[in-house]
């Protein structure tokens, strides 16, 4: 993956490095209800799919140097994954902001460095998510619109449900 890029907002940090990422966060945020489109799985598991991917942790600073003391690192607080050749596409899931934190533009904070990143990618094709409704923020930030099914754009999306997901078809 590419060198690790960060951006700070008082007293937040979102980067791409994964020696940041908390498997073990990010699974405890997938137990929330609010992450009703996942659930907890082994965190082995749960490692190998941040790897596996381009992320954009989003992070709680420490306040204070006495409240680093005995930390590995900032708390994740957020995330944002991207499925991707880092070229010409990437597929975007796990977006989250913890409740406790959200109502402080970090969502909006972090879609938009993802947005700046990926700009970058002078080959990029697509951008891809999946959300069950019409979603104005996405359009927003990241430019998408709803794919045109059929004859008119020629192409269609199809995609399977496995065995780990916990929405229906």
């Amino acid at each position: 993956m590419s060198t690790p890029t960060e951006w700070y907002r008082d007293p937040y940090l979102i980067s791409t490095s994964s020696s940041l990422l908390q498997p073990a966060a990010v699974n405890e945020a997938f137990k929330s209800d609010s992450l009703y489109w996942a659930k907890p799985i082994g965190e082995s598991l749960v490692k190998k799919m941040l790897e596996k991917s381009l992320c954009f942790g989003l992070y709680e600073l420490p306040s204070s140097t006495s409240s680093i003391a005995g930390k590995s690192g900032p708390r994740q607080i957020g995330l944002a994954r991207l499925i991707t050749d880092e070229v010409s596409f990437a597929y975007l899931t796990d977006v989250y902001v913890l409740d406790e934190f959200q109502g402080k533009g970090l969502g909006t904070w972090l879609i938009e460095c993802l947005e700046a990143h990926v700009m970058k990618w002078p080959e990029l094709r697509r951008i891809m998510l999946l959300t069950d409704h019409t979603n104005k923020f996405y359009e927003d930030k990241l430019g998408v619109k709803p794919f045109p099914q059929g004859v008119k754009s020629g192409m269609s999306i199809f995609s399977r449900i496995g065995l780990g997901s916990v929405l229906s078809d």
